[in-house]
């Protein structure tokens, strides 16, 4: 899968803008299903207890408001798990063999799909479920069962490829199939990936505070630098730039082992190597210090 397919803020909404029951809450309202369909597939979901409509008044009113809810799904340009995902959920189906595994794969992969999507699968999944396992609602075909029709009737809408292959028929109806048999655990979001999720928003805000006089790189990936490290760096840059006769007179000082931190002191107050023609003795011996002292801001005498 293409990681540039994938958008952090539709894992994000899916894991926490969602109501009780787990189904995903939209913020823009336009994305949001026609009232009048939500009415429908409750109606058809809590058959034949429609707590918000009246009793049907003619024979068939059922198939209708079936006919009225698949011809919305169909009427949909891209399959609710989109086209760009479709190979990603095709793959999925080597797994449905190991329903533990194809369960936790689909779990993750729904987390990446547009919240509207997300939220139109699962009220459509559950009213595939219900309906399927429904003794009490009629037939709503006269030639195949409701739960073959569910399958027959939504797949498409919820799975296809761009091609239009009827290999790619073939393998939706297997996943909804899957998917619809076993919404409630995919659809729903495991509490341990909702605290991964967590865990990795925490540890991003937290890589990403900004101390005065630091910068990002040293925040992020923080290092320690070793003593050894600095002296090979300055004999790098001591051999690679041209030195001056009292700077290179000094330096030799420092690293001679074999004089004591008293000798080397005495030898500074000395006549300086390299002064001759550089002015007074004074002036140079200034100069010296100077030199020794930027240094002594890196090295101290042994």
């Amino acid at each position: 899968m293409d990681i540039k397919q994938t958008n952090g803020k539709h894992v994000m909404h899916n894991v926490y803008n969602v109501n009780k029951q787990g189904i995903v809450v939209m913020d823009d309202r336009s994305k949001e299903l026609p009232h009048w369909l939500l009415s429908a597939m409750k109606c058809l979901a809590k058959w034949p207890n429609c707590s918000e409509m009246k009793q049907p008044m003619y024979l068939g009113f059922e198939r209708d408001v079936f006919r009225t809810i698949a011809d919305y799904y169909s009427s949909l340009q891209e399959p609710l798990l989109t086209f760009p995902l479709f190979d990603v959920f095709v793959n999925i189906l080597g797994l449905l063999q190991k329903r533990t595994i194809a369960i936790e794969a689909l779990q993750v992969c729904c987390l990446l799909l547009p919240p509207e999507n997300r939220r139109k699968l699962q009220l459509l999944m559950r009213m595939m479920a219900r309906i399927s396992l429904n003794g009490e609602m009629p037939p709503l075909c006269d030639t195949a069962g409701n739960r073959a029709l569910m399958v027959q009737t939504f797949s498409r809408s919820v799975l296809r490829s761009k091609e239009e292959v009827d290999l790619g028929e073939l393998l939706s109806t297997k996943l909804v199939t899957f998917m619809m048999d076993n919404c409630q655990e995919i659809l729903t979001v495991p509490t341990s990936y909702k605290n991964s999720v967590e865990d990795y928003v925490a540890h991003q805000r937290r890589v990403q505070i900004k101390y005065p006089g630091a910068n990002i790189d040293s925040t992020l990936h923080p290092s320690f630098i070793k003593p050894r490290g600095i002296t090979r760096e300055y004999e790098y840059q001591k051999l690679s730039q041209p030195q001056d006769p009292v700077k290179s007179a000094l330096e030799d000082l420092i690293n001679d082992k074999s004089m004591s931190s008293k000798e080397k002191k005495k030898k500074l107050k000395q006549p300086e190597i390299g002064c001759s023609g550089q002015g007074t003795r004074r002036a140079c011996l200034q100069r010296s210090i100077q030199r020794y002292a930027l240094i002594a801001n890196n090295y101290r005498l042994q």
